[in-house]
């Protein structure tokens, strides 16, 4: 730890700590920025990171000893910026992520927690842990006297740690939907006309998932990823028919496909929802449904369509998908969704704010107007 070097000065020692603080300040600001919206969301999935980021940075300290005999000059104090850097993200993780989870263990079902009693209670526990972890260091720390015995210690308390904080992470049940969880629900619903509870759901959860992925929830394959908030200059090559307009013009959305990822060998589906002017976590729902039912039905028809009518296809069932979604069974659906004890009306699909949005403009002579965006 520190400098590395017996022959190093003070000043040596204080430009390496600045150079250390620099980076990990440097790492706050931009994960703020790339991150912060999504810690609310993908809660479990932060909290669990917040833990790797925090192990990566105790196992590059540990090892920077060995890299000073390296053959890359300067790759020790890269690996201590390095750790700064991971040191810094755990923080940002952890924190955006815990106040999601305290927030859902304050508001159980058909009570009203108390936040500060149980912040305290939080701050006590780890108070708790801290002193029993130095109490246990400093009666095995004397006995690590040599390298290999060190890193095997050290490698077992941190495979441990990170196998004990996945389970308590996949233990813990939220009822907020978020993309992940309310695709998986809805196209349970779709399949069996039962709404899963939270629990039901919790375990079926991937915890280590892009958001944007659209799954089975039997098999778990992959049927194809959506982008919620997108512009619908980044993916359209050419304007969608009238009739396509026309269908969801009574929507908060407008959900359309990127014609260009089509033109893959593998031809993976890829959707992307552009919001309109009022749109709310009731449209953004609504509208992950439409995609997640898209998906699943391009699944099952992909395999006997021809190359050549693939967009003619899609769009086909984009206008089916909506029609299922638009039915009863999705106001149904929430209802049984909210009897089972999901907010519903906390959706957390949207992960920081869209890249655009539609607006809604009337043309065309008088007796002959007809909403346009």
């Amino acid at each position: 730890m520190g400098v590395g070097n017996a022959s190093a000065t003070a000043t040596q020692a204080m430009l390496l700590t600045v150079l250390q603080d620099v980076f990990s300040r440097l790492t706050t600001i931009c994960g703020a920025y790339y991150l912060g919206s999504s810690l609310y969301p993908e809660a479990k999935l932060y909290r669990f990171l917040a833990d790797v980021l925090n192990d990566l940075a105790i196992i590059l300290d540990t090892l920077s000893p060995l890299l000073m005999a390296g053959p890359i000059p300067g790759l020790r104090v890269a690996a201590l910026c390095l750790s700064s850097s991971f040191r810094a993200l755990c923080g940002l993780a952890a924190g955006g992520s815990k106040a999601a989870i305290t927030l859902h263990f304050a508001s159980p079902v058909g009570a009203k927690g108390d936040v500060g009693d149980l912040n305290a209670k939080d701050a006590s526990k780890e108070t708790v842990l801290a002193l029993t972890g130095m109490l246990l260091g400093t009666l095995i720390v004397p006995y690590l006297t040599t390298a290999p015995s060190i890193y095997s210690v050290l490698f077992i308390l941190v495979a441990s740690h990170l196998g004990i904080n996945y389970l308590g992470v996949r233990g813990l049940t939220l009822r907020t939907l978020n993309r992940q969880r309310a695709a998986l629900a809805w196209l349970c619903y779709r399949q069996t006309r039962k709404a899963l509870s939270p629990t039901q759901l919790a375990q079926q959860e991937h915890l280590l998932d892009n958001p944007t992925l659209l799954r089975d929830p039997e098999t778990h394959r992959v049927l194809g990823k959506c982008i919620l908030g997108s512009s619908a200059s980044s993916f359209l090559r050419k304007a969608p028919k009238v009739e396509d307009l026309d269908l969801q013009a009574g929507e908060k959305y407008f959900l359309w496909y990127n014609a260009k990822a089509l033109e893959h060998s593998d031809a993976r589906l890829e959707l992307h929802i552009c919001l309109k002017e009022g749109h709310n976590p009731q449209a953004h729902l609504k509208a992950w449904a439409h995609a997640a039912t898209v998906a699943s039905l391009w699944s099952r028809r992909a395999d006997r369509m021809s190359k050549h009518n693939l967009e003619e296809e899609l769009a086909a069932t984009i206008r089916t998908a909506y029609e299922s979604v638009h039915s009863a069974s999705f106001t149904h659906f929430l209802g049984d969704m909210e009897a089972l004890g999901w907010d519903i009306k906390e959706s957390v699909l949207m992960a920081g704010t869209p890249r655009s949005l539609l607006k809604e403009i009337t043309r065309g002579s008088k007796g002959q107007q007809r909403k346009v965006y």
